[in-house]
């Protein structure tokens, strides 16, 4: 059966425009359809630039990473560092739709309240900027700002077979699509669900971009959303390529966390197109 691979000049050439200071992970198979038994490799990408890499996260330090099915999951026990990617190797024998997940373990900053309101502003969140300061939650003096990171993409192992792309598979923050994204086409809109805690996430704003060609010197396909009363939005699929949402959410750290502030980051990755 041929892969469905993405072209090298697709991984090298395209960027997201976005905050100076942003660091987004995702998960970019090296091929989008794998036949059962064959070998599936994806690479755990950190940077602003979606889909390139300028740091690796190391292996010690997610908290998870399996490959789940309709039917079962699996954890992948072959992590290693290549160059500037996590690379995550595993060989799925059955048929059928694919989920794979990464969450990495939180990371702790200690800074000044200037350096976190300027956090806030260069990350894209003015809203939460707001919010906060008009409720007096701000801080005055320096805190602790903990971090972490999930990311999730969908694939195919083998032709038809069951389908995963609706599982949620626990992450603090998590995108849910509610329409397989391998089922919709060019001119079509796809739904998603973006869960807090297992809980919908109301007026939560994000980030939705394509790679539109391996030709288009750059350009993508770029819109923000905001989700509605019951954590949903939708997006229109206009026209093949790597598709990824992304967002943060910062929130005021549990008491007796260790933490005064908490920022939790999620993409999520997929396929459209032949």
């Amino acid at each position: 059966m041929t892969k469905l691979v993405l072209p090298l000049t697709l991984v090298l050439a395209f960027l997201v425009a976005g905050p100076v200071l942003s660091h987004d992970f995702w998960l970019i198979p090296s091929a989008f359809r794998v036949a059962p038994g064959d070998d599936l490799v994806i690479d755990g990408q950190t940077s602003s630039e979606f889909p390139t890499s300028v740091s690796a996260v190391t292996p010690d330090r997610v908290a998870s990473a399996r490959v789940i099915t309709s039917r079962a999951e699996r954890h992948i026990e072959h992590l290693q560092v290549i160059g500037n990617s996590l690379r995550l190797s595993d060989r799925p024998s059955q048929v059928g739709q694919a989920l794979v997940e990464v969450m990495i373990r939180p990371r702790s900053i200690p800074e000044s309240p200037e350096s976190f309101r300027r956090y806030l502003e260069l990350e894209g969140a003015p809203e939460a900027l707001e919010r906060y300061e008009r409720e007096g939650l701000l801080p005055t003096d320096s805190i602790t700002r903990r971090y972490a990171k999930y990311a999730k993409t969908v694939m195919e192992v083998g032709e038809g077979g069951p389908r995963s792309f609706n599982k949620v598979v626990g992450h603090p923050l998590e995108f849910v699509p509610l329409i397989d994204p391998a089922r919709v086409g060019t001119g079509e809109r796809l739904r998603l669900r973006m869960l807090f805690l297992g809980t919908p996430l109301a007026s939560a704003r994000g980030h939705v971009s394509v790679a539109e060609s391996a030709t288009a010197n750059g350009a993508y396909d770029e819109a923000t959303f905001e989700t509605d009363a019951n954590g949903e939005f939708s997006i229109e699929v206009t026209g093949s390529g790597l598709w990824n949402v992304r967002a943060l959410h910062i929130v005021p750290a549990p008491a007796q966390s260790g933490a005064d502030w908490d920022v939790h980051w999620a993409t999520l990755v997929w396929w459209t197109g032949p």
